[in-house]
């Protein structure tokens, strides 16, 4: 025998093996059947170096007996394509296709990975619960029929789980293929929406409204409860027709819903309450009705909602101890069509919440941002550090809908109610905006505010409007391509609508393409103190406008930022006016001697912003003055030193704004 060969008991090593692998024939008295294990175990992990003696080796022989340790047993014996022991930790479920045996194999396999084989799988008799530490993943076409209306779900998830993972199932509920019947008359029921419609979810994560809601707890349970739900993934599952959601998240730190397709559920795609640390991505959403709450016809219908658990009058919740704020939640590159009636993006007090790359058509709101709650009895929780980048929000004019593509709204002023840090940047906006009070983005009781690099594109109204508060806000790089006349008679590029307003507009482009008037460029109010906007030289404004900055002498500071917008070298004599050379001067004309008048090609925004410059030329003592003024040119008066009219040649520079 070689002396680098070690020699063990075959004896006691085929019975360290026998024990090792003896957990893979229990499974099949739940419905499992074990995987294939190829190859040779033993060669696989020793080569060809081991040399069964009669007696060595009692330590190998131990552990490989070791059903405890996952480092020993088998977790030492291995095949091409891994170890026994993960092959014990993966199990296929072979049972009966009924709620009853699903059930019973999920409470046996908890901790485990369970691949169910395909088929159709009829959970009438009740809603199967996953237990911590525990994966489904769908072999194949694996169809789970949910037949139940009222408090049903495809799958559920009891609160404070742990460690669980749901992919590539086809979960289908009592509405599948006609989607969630519209209300009589367009006229919603409680009576129908409590008895059949309401917890009728594709799976629910349950946690802080399960147990207040529906177990019923108190308000001296609920502020006892410590229980965190982690580490929860939902991935590549299709979800059709439920009445209430297609995936509800309670009270979870680290969640996942990736490449989803949720289709014909009557209020939510997906709804987050409580979640730190989550990622919603890559997710389809799909016809969303008919909704509850809200006033007929804009039912609440929410394609993805990243809210809390507002506090009741029964349930208080002043400190956000029970309902906590989701924060840190990235909801990005989903796309969501048809939340006709109410919003397709939305979160509800959020912290640090990002809005990225996401594609939404046909929404009333495409994003709404508000408050979280907003006295003590639901908890202050106004939304703060709040990101919309890179987003496509559609409207076509045959949707029946519109408001703002953005509402950015908090509850009031103090600084336990205003929301603070709103980034709204690179997204294309088309076609919102609202008719009474709303542009295509508008902004309430926020501070520190970046709108940027934005296309507007067909806004009705206003791109812009802010209300009530907005301090310390810019609005730069964007363009507006367009805003049509709403039925108030009125269309704005940026309308700033309170007094208490502070910010910038500069760089950005207006542009009146097709209507036959736009009311200002920029419109604002006449500032409170403290607050005020300063209208940058560098806006750019085409098109037909009646003014491109409307009341100009309420921007902050005066209006100071005059800028060039033309001149010219005009020679005057007794047969006419002649414009030897210059820029942005349409025409000039003799009208008299020592009279000329100078017209623009463009108008200014008053005629009191008009401020030409008259600079003499030869060197006569002459006095030139201007007569009169109107929004688009002036009138110049030439005189010698004893007020005679001459004819004499100048130079003139026109400020204005």
């Amino acid at each position: 025998m070689s002396e680098n060969k070690t020699t063990i008991s075959r004896r006691k090593l085929l019975s360290g093996m026998a024990m090792a692998m003896a957990g893979a024939a229990s499974a099949a008295s739940f419905g499992y059947s074990a995987a294939a294990m190829p190859g040779s175990v033993t060669k696989s992990v020793y080569g060809d170096g081991l040399e069964l003696m009669d007696d060595c080796c009692e330590q190998l022989a131990a552990d490989l007996a070791n059903g405890t340790d996952p480092a020993k047993g088998a977790g030492l014996i291995g095949y091409s394509g891994g170890t026994v022991a993960g092959l014990l930790g993966t199990l296929t479920y072979t049972g009966g296709k009924n709620y009853a045996d699903v059930q019973a194999a999920l409470d046996a396999a908890q901790g485990r990975t369970i691949r169910f084989s395909p088929g159709t799988y009829n959970f009438t008799g009740g809603t199967p619960i996953i237990r911590s530490g525990t994966r489904l993943v769908a072999e194949g076409e694996v169809i789970i029929l949910q037949p139940n209306p009222g408090a049903n779900a495809g799958f559920a998830v009891a609160p404070g789980s742990k460690d669980i993972a749901i992919d590539g199932f086809d979960i289908r509920g009592p509405w599948y293929g006609t989607g969630v019947p519209d209300w009589v008359n367009g006229d919603q029921d409680a009576a129908i929406w409590n008895a059949q419609y309401a917890e009728n979810i594709g799976i629910d994560i349950r946690g802080r409204w399960y147990q207040r809601a529906i177990l019923g707890y108190g308000a001296s349970q609920m502020q006892a409860l410590t229980d965190v739900g982690e580490r929860i993934f939902i991935e590549n599952c299709r979800i059709e027709g439920f009445a209430q959601s297609g995936i509800i998240a309670d009270n979870v730190t680290f969640f996942r819903a990736t490449n989803n397709r949720i289709r014909r559920c009557g209020r939510d795609g997906i709804r987050l309450y409580g979640i730190v640390d989550g990622k919603c991505i890559g997710n389809t959403i799909q016809h969303l009705s008919p909704g509850f709450a809200g006033a007929k016809p804009n039912y609440n219908v929410y394609g993805i909602a990243v809210t809390r658990l507002h506090g009741s009058t029964s349930v208080p919740d002043p400190n956000l101890t029970i309902g906590r704020p989701s924060d840190n939640v990235d909801i990005a590159f989903n796309r969501v069509e048809g939340a006709t009636t109410w919003k397709s993006l939305d979160t509800h007090g959020g912290r640090n919440i990002r809005f990225i790359g996401n594609v939404t058509r046909g929404s009333y709101i495409a994003i709404g941002i508000d408050e979280g709650g907003s006295n003590d009895t639901n908890g202050k929780a106004p939304p703060r550090n709040i990101a919309c980048v890179g987003n496509e929000l559609l409207l076509e004019p045959s949707d029946p809908y519109r408001r703002a593509a953005i509402t950015a709204f908090s509850p009031g002023g103090t600084d336990d109610l205003v929301g603070r840090s709103l980034i709204v940047s690179d997204n294309y906006i088309q076609g919102y905006g609202y008719h009474p009070n709303d542009g295509a983005v508008s902004v309430s009781f926020f501070e520190n505010v970046t709108i940027s690099g934005n296309v507007f594109r067909n806004s009705l109204r206003s791109a812009l409007t802010l209300r009530n508060m907005v301090k310390d806000f810019t609005f730069t790089g964007n363009v507006v391509d367009n805003v049509q006349v709403s039925d108030y008679n009125v269309a704005f590029g940026v309308l700033v609508a309170s007094a208490n307003v502070s910010g910038v507009i500069d760089g950005n482009t207006f542009r009146n393409r097709d209507q036959s008037f736009m009311t200002a460029g920029v419109s604002l109010t006449a500032p409170a103190s403290g607050y005020g906007v300063k209208v940058g030289k560098d806006n750019a404004f085409y098109g037909a406008m009646n003014a491109k900055v409307n009341t100009a002498a309420n921007e902050a500071g005066g209006s100071w930022f005059l800028t060039p917008v033309a001149h010219g070298h005009i020679q005057l004599s007794g047969t006419g006016a002649i414009l030897k050379a210059g820029k942005g001067i349409a025409s000039v004309t003799r009208v008299g001697t020592g009279l000329v008048d100078v017209v623009l090609i463009e108008s200014l925004s008053s005629a009191d912003s008009v401020v030409p410059q008259v600079t003499a030329k030869g060197g006569a003592a002459l006095v030139y003055s201007i007569v009169s003024s109107a929004t688009n040119g002036f009138r110049v008066r030439i005189a010698d030193t004893s007020d005679t009219p001459v004819d004499a040649d100048f130079y003139i520079t026109v400020l204005g704004y």
